[in-house]
């Protein structure tokens, strides 16, 4: 390649320096050429921090998306805004004809999200979702592979579980956090995320779900302690607990997805291991796993990144597509159905459906 793909950073507090960085280890494919910020003064500093710091000597600071998206020189943007602010500034991305790295949660309905894969559709741009901390792991990829292979028998149960420590002061940092019109979500959508993406696409759809979410420690508006009960469509049962509440405890994770099979138990987070009665089993599992999976280039948000710009580079869908990140979206807005009707929900969700 002999031009390296120039990038916009659209939204220029939280993430966003991070983004910036990790395109600096990647500066043999891409280099950041303009950030925008409605706070022209954050818009200003994470120039500056790429001028000075990271190297991209030509980085121009805007206000608004739509001048970082008419300046020439971007070619793709990641989107770091806050979640109530991903659906516009990713369609005018796609109407521009940019590639669009979107920090998860997609959206916050069903609608948005669907409006977001038609606009990516229509421009036949490359668009995905940050989910890599949990599901861009060689981990990842072996429990995935353990599944379709069917390697752990019948898979009868599986649990996601996510402990998260929110201060108070954590959710009165911003305006947007803690509040639905902001987050979308609590513990269940915006702070699970991760892990429950990660649990959904390892274990397929889900036909049913009952769920009970309240706010019992913090003063917000969205849930910080979450349980919802599943039915999966291949008949395993399933179950996700989650809070922003948890303290620190040595023996509990911070994650742990879960997944209990006729032959054998595994766990994917926070470490891959496979366990069974049948020792032997268990270690030919374990072992044939680590052959058949070799070690990925670059883990984690850093490789679902790399992957976003070889996939432009190489013409093809990126390894983690937006599409596939949709079914966490669902899954929330159906619990939170479920939560307020304080009855089972069946999914898909009906685009007539208030929750949609």
């Amino acid at each position: 390649m002999n031009r390296r793909i120039g990038i916009g950073i659209i939204g220029a507090g939280g993430i966003a320096p991070t983004h910036a960085r990790l395109y600096a280890e990647f500066r043999d494919l891409a280099e950041v050429v303009a950030v925008c910020d409605v706070i022209p003064e954050r818009a200003e500093q994470l120039a500056e921090l790429c001028r000075t710091e990271l190297g991209f000597s030509e980085v121009r600071a805007y206000r608004h998306h739509d001048e970082l998206l008419a300046d020439e020189r971007v070619q793709a943007v990641s989107i770091c805004t806050p979640p109530f602010a991903h659906p516009e500034p990713m369609m005018a991305a796609a109407k521009a004809g940019k590639h669009v790295f979107c920090e998860g949660p997609m959206a916050g309905t069903l609608k948005e999200c669907d409006a977001m894969l038609q606009a990516a559709k229509e421009a036949g741009i490359v668009f995905t979702v940050q989910y890599g901390h949990t599901r861009f792991t060689r981990s990842a990829w072996m429990a995935k592979r353990a599944l379709d292979d069917g390697k752990l028998g019948k898979v009868f149960l599986a649990q996601v579980m996510v402990n998260w420590y929110r201060t108070q002061a954590y959710f009165d940092s911003a305006s947007w956090r803690g509040t639905w019109w902001g987050e979308r979500g609590g513990a269940l959508f915006h702070h699970g995320r991760y892990a429950i993406d990660l649990f959904l696409w390892l274990m397929g759809e889900v036909d049913e779900v009952f769920a009970f979410t309240d706010t019992l420690v913090h003063r917000i508006e969205i849930e910080d302690t979450a349980v919802a009960v599943l039915r999966f469509r291949n008949g395993a049962l399933g179950q996700i607990l989650t809070t922003t509440a948890a303290h620190p405890h040595p023996q509990l994770p911070d994650q742990r997805i879960v997944l209990w099979g006729s032959e054998a138990t595994m766990t994917v987070i926070p470490e891959f291991a496979i366990h069974s009665a049948d020792k032997e089993l268990a270690q030919r599992l374990t072992e044939t796993l680590q052959r058949e999976v070799p070690p990925m280039p670059t883990e984690g948000m850093a490789g679902q990144l790399r992957d976003f710009l070889l996939a432009i580079v190489e013409g093809r869908p990126p390894l983690i597509t937006a599409e596939s990140t949709r079914p966490q979206v669902e899954l929330a807005r159906a619990a939170y159905k479920s939560a307020s009707l304080r009855l089972p929900v069946r999914l898909p969700l009906a685009p007539i459906d208030p929750f949609y």
